[in-house]
């Protein structure tokens, strides 16, 4: 078997180092929002901590790079400086928007999984890298796995490390589809 004709079924690019950035925001943010979530710290504690998770993510690699137009064959190219902000951006309002609606019973994780089986069915159709495939399934397995449990009554809470996670996972498979 020919090495250099076999297929590569994570697409063009290394994902080692990607992922890793992706698992240690992750963990920044998990550690933060833990911490407030038993003794409560300022809002502006757990910006930081988004901030900083963002930018390892975009220091290991996971950058919006362009943009295609909907309809047209056309893809809108940013510059590094440009993308790097772009990114963090990103990050930090998916992040938010899924932690800002965790407050009724079932919310944020009921849109998150709907999110989910929307871009896995984008993914698929798209043949996007399968790494961005495994990772939504697993994303929208989990919330599978826990939303009976979260229904209205709820006898578990998802908290601010759950929400966070949500919205972090959603942010950054997103832009690794598009690798």
């Amino acid at each position: 078997m020919n090495l250099e004709k076999s297929v590569n079924l994570f697409g063009n690019e290394q994902y080692g180092l990607k992922l890793l950035g992706f698992f240690i925001g992750i963990l920044i943010l998990g550690i933060v929002c833990f911490m407030d979530d038993s003794k409560g710290i300022p809002s502006w504690g757990k910006l930081i901590a988004q901030i900083v998770a963002a930018a390892v993510v975009v220091a290991c690699g996971i950058k919006i790079e362009n943009v295609n137009i909907p309809f047209m064959d056309n893809q809108i190219w940013f510059q590094d400086w440009f993308s790097y902000i772009l990114t963090i951006g990103w990050i930090i309002g998916i992040t938010n928007a899924i932690n800002l609606i965790d407050g009724l019973d079932g919310l944020s994780s009921g849109i998150t999984l709907i999110s989910c089986i929307s871009l896995l069915i984008i993914f698929t159709l798209n043949q996007s890298p399968i790494i961005a495939i495994l990772l939504i399934t697993a994303l929208a397995g989990a919330i599978v796995g826990f939303l009976p449990f979260n229904f209205s009554p709820a006898r578990t809470f998802i908290g601010d490390v759950g929400s966070n996670f949500l919205g972090f996972g959603l942010s950054i498979i997103s832009i690794l589809r598009s690798g």
